[in-house]
């Protein structure tokens, strides 16, 4: 395959067959990532979520619950004491 549409075309102009092509390497890509690069493996577990969610329609899906894991190890903080920590931050400004 040396085609680039894969890289450039949205999810939705992909046929099944490269949406699937897809969803492999990004697995491929997952196992053999160092687990210390917690921000990558955020974006490769949000990437095989949505193609997930495109492919099998599911509605709980874990490969975004990865995704958030990753980023909070990385030290992205989703609480919402911490959004409520920048939205008072930001109303004092």
């Amino acid at each position: 395959m040396q085609s680039t549409k894969l890289l450039q075309s949205p999810l939705s102009e992909l046929s099944e067959e490269e949406k699937g092509i897809a969803y492999n390497l990004l697995n491929r890509l997952v196992d053999g990532a160092v687990d210390e690069n917690y921000t990558m493996l955020a974006r490769l577990y949000y990437n095989l979520g949505e193609l997930s969610n495109n492919l099998f329609g599911e509605q709980d899906n874990p490969h975004y619950k990865k995704a958030i894991q990753y980023l909070a190890k990385g030290g992205i903080d989703l609480s919402m004491n911490k959004w409520l920590e920048l939205i008072s931050l930001r109303a004092i400004e």
